[in-house]
């Protein structure tokens, strides 16, 4: 059985203390180091759960990820669900900083999906109607935006929507604004490289690699690089 820090301390004094302490007074004095050593011991104990994503406490989450990455900004609708993944995966993303992986995927986690581009792509590569936009250097990033629906306010409830003794406010909206975009891709942006946000409209595809040339379409159909 193991011993608290006031029993250990009052066990290990000279025996002549200990056997003219009647009333305890000295173990009663003794007590409030011993208290403040057990809390010691229990933050060591515990710290592995305190640094698990899995078990650290929400506030210890922010905490680490400020204290040790310098990030303190998430939306309103990111729950600490998202946090604790976040939080997880930072030391991978870091590893892949400023690449189109790591820049796909650390936008991913945010709800953002995107295409990224860096391989070169020279004028002329177009189709008629199609937006134009052309990689003729190893440091130009085009990040490729799908489209998504528009989230309602937070604010928003509807009449009729609402049950007795229900709060009516609406779920804040799971959307990433343009200004928010443009700031998570400085977290990851490459050094001397140029970035341009594309905006892909819906009924575009989104597929990868080289686009499709004048008349590999059919009559009727979207052509999207």
């Amino acid at each position: 059985m193991s011993l608290n820090n006031t029993d250990y301390l009052y066990d290990h004094l000279p025996a002549r203390m200990r056997r003219d302490d009647d009333g305890l007074f000295l173990k009663r004095f003794l007590s409030a180091v011993g208290n403040e050593l057990d809390g010691f011991d229990l933050a060591l104990d515990t710290f592995y759960q305190k640094i698990d994503p899995a078990t650290a406490p929400p506030d210890y989450i922010d905490w680490w990820l400020y204290a040790l990455f310098g990030w303190a900004w998430f939306p309103t609708w990111f729950t600490i669900t998202r946090r604790r993944a976040f939080f997880a995966a930072i030391t991978r993303l870091y590893a892949k900083r400023g690449t189109a992986e790591g820049i796909h995927d650390f936008l991913a986690i945010f709800g953002l999906r995107v295409i990224v581009e860096t391989r070169p792509r020279f004028w002329g590569r177009q189709v008629w109607g199609q937006g134009g936009w052309s990689v003729n250097g190893p440091l130009l990033i085009v990040v490729r935006l799908l489209p998504e629906a528009p989230a309602l306010p937070a604010s928003l409830s509807f009449w009729g929507s609402a049950v007795w003794g229900r709060a009516i406010g609406a779920t804040p909206g799971e959307n990433i604004q343009r200004a928010d975009l443009q700031a998570l891709l400085r977290f990851v942006w490459p050094l001397a490289n140029i970035i341009v946000i594309e905006d892909l409209q819906f009924g575009q595809r989104g597929e990868t690699g080289a686009p499709p040339e004048y008349g590999s379409a059919e009559w009727g159909t979207t052509v999207q690089g």
